[in-house]
């Protein structure tokens, strides 16, 4: 009985961390201006690089910023940032250039230099995920669907209202 017990107690834990995931990759696609289901692809690419979601965000957030500031390493690298009529490209698609570009490239300092300009903090620890190419992050992207990883707009903000109502619960039982 107890370890019928135990076994459920870490069932509702997997399943409150699952929810939990999905409320945050939904919070953090908000602020990274993607859609869920690009992060949540990109979060897999990334855990198997050894980058948490944490320094993903950071990477992608400071990728956006050096493309809003036309930054001259994209030149170096020959990415282009823009679209033809001139608007900024997603940041998921200048990623798959950004990525190719590194995974021709011999790992040195000027590599981890140009990560970092663009990825700032982040940028030396996504080098591996980067090294993949976007041949390679489209195989892991498949990967995570492949294995039922990816998640969808839907299913977040499904974890985002039960973790609202939860909240609400524990509010009203403290007051």
């Amino acid at each position: 009985a107890i370890a019928g017990i135990g076994a459920a107690a870490g069932l509702i834990a997997l399943t409150k961390a699952a929810i939990d995931n999905a409320d945050e990759l939904g919070k953090a696609s908000q602020k990274m201006g993607m859609t869920v289901e690009a992060l949540s692809r990109l979060q897999y690419a990334a855990k198997l690089s050894g980058v948490e979601l944490g320094g993903l965000q950071t990477g992608m957030n400071a990728l956006a910023r050096q493309m809003a500031a036309n930054s001259d390493a994209f030149g170096q690298l020959s990415v282009s940032i823009t679209n033809s009529d001139g608007t900024l490209r997603s940041s998921v698609a200048v990623l798959g250039d950004v990525a190719d570009r590194f995974a021709g490239m011999e790992d040195g300092a000027t590599k981890t230099a140009l990560a970092l300009s663009i990825f700032g903090r982040a940028g030396a620890d996504m080098i591996p995920m980067l090294n993949a190419g976007s041949a390679g992050l489209a195989a892991m992207a498949q990967e995570s669907d492949n294995v039922g990883n990816t998640i969808d707009g839907k299913t977040a903000k499904a974890a985002e209202r039960f973790n609202d109502t939860l909240s609400k619960i524990e509010a009203t039982m403290g007051g």
